[in-house]
């Protein structure tokens, strides 16, 4: 369960990392791109730890993929 719980934190934290890279290779400067990546390793850090503490990797990613029954039936439970 462990290395599912790293695979989700390396997908969680990557994403900013990628996104602010492709925006610093937009700008075509070397020391731009060297930023902005280090702007999206302290985001996705943070967002990657958020995510993890607050709402849990698993949970996080389970809703993102997998089907939204799940959402429909827990807002049945709660109306009773």
């Amino acid at each position: 369960m462990w290395f599912v719980q790293i695979i989700f934190w390396f997908q969680a934290f990557l994403a900013p990392v990628f996104l602010f890279g492709l925006i610093g290779l937009a700008f075509d400067s070397k020391n731009v791109l060297i930023g902005m990546i280090i702007i999206g390793t302290l985001i996705g850090i943070i967002l990657a730890e958020y995510i993890r503490r607050k709402i849990g990797l698993d949970v996080f990613f389970a809703r993102i993929y997998g089907p939204n029954e799940m959402d429909e039936k827990l807002k049945k439970r709660k109306n009773k």
